[in-house]
């Protein structure tokens, strides 16, 4: 951010779209300077007097102050209750999805990621209630063909939903025993990365209660496991998948299938078709990180 000086109300806006504490230094991403952080620090403490954050009591760490929500009755959950839900490369045998929980899966371009999508869509079509939410990158023709090359009939008319959908993905999620698959989120010309954690975050609180789930595409760099925006977009995953050509990771799962082996790591290649949804000759790779 040459040139641009750290104002209250940016990084006011960072904040809110934060999850978890963060240190002050590295507000809107840490793109500010060194000779800005005096004035950082500063612009912390007038929003710890608004109470909009709080110290978390380490120096110069901050956490978003959220008081707004009610209690829950959690005894009256089913205890170890499985949403059902079922993802290619049989990663169910490895990790165990809870209901309201939201999987990220980080992909860089033409890695397969909108074709792991498109095969939870189809795989949980004849399941549960099935939305698509798509902004359509490529066209309606080329989502076709993506599902026509499936090994998976679909039958007329689908039995899912298909949404297109550009901004505010969350406002979406309203509906009890759905699973939404969201293609994918991504940032404005601006290239606000820092914002992609918080559209997560509000995606997996909408969720809370109605006995849904979330699979969520996001970009990422070639080779490397976090996508755009980093850290924040893994906080509330209760699985992170990273996809590049040929080859796709768990980077995290919070519930392992086997109490015994945590899948953290495991890793996997294969072979996708030219549309890239039907996946063979999947073979686990040893090759560690």
């Amino acid at each position: 951010m040459e040139g641009i000086k750290p104002t209250q109300p940016l990084v006011e806006e960072w904040m809110s779209f934060t999850y978890g504490s963060v240190y002050y230094k590295d507000a809107v991403d840490g793109q500010f300077g060194r000779e800005h952080w005096p004035e950082l620090r500063m612009i912390f403490h007038r929003m710890v007097k608004k109470g909009f954050v709080e110290n978390d009591g380490r120096d110069g760490w901050f956490r978003l102050v959220e008081d707004k929500n009610a209690p829950v009755d959690w005894q009256s959950v089913i205890k170890g209750r499985d949403s059902g839900l079922i993802l290619p490369f049989e990663l169910r045998e490895h990790v165990f999805i809870h209901p309201d929980t939201t999987i990220v899966v980080a992909g860089s371009k033409s890695s397969g990621k909108t074709g792991f999508l498109y095969r939870t869509v189809a795989m949980n079509m004849n399941r549960t209630n099935v939305v698509l939410l798509t902004n359509l990158e490529g066209g309606i023709s080329m989502l076709r063909d993506r599902f026509d090359a499936m090994d998976i009939e679909i039958p007329v008319p689908a039995p899912f939903k298909v949404i297109p959908v550009y901004e505010n993905f969350h406002d979406y999620v309203k509906a009890p025993n759905t699973l939404y698959v969201i293609d994918y989120i991504d940032v404005n010309e601006q290239g606000e990365f820092y914002k992609i954690g918080g559209k997560i975050k509000k995606i997996d609180q909408k969720l809370q209660g109605m006995n849904s789930n979330a699979v969520v595409g996001l970009q990422k760099p070639l080779g490397r496991d976090m996508a755009f925006g980093k850290d924040q977009t893994m906080k509330v995953a209760s699985l992170y998948i990273a996809m590049d050509s040929s080859r796709l990771k768990i980077v995290d799962a919070k519930v392992s299938a086997d109490k015994k082996v945590h899948p953290k790591n495991m890793a996997w290649t294969f072979l996708y078709d030219n549309e890239g949804t039907r996946f063979v000759n999947i073979q686990p790779d040893y090759g560690g990180e």
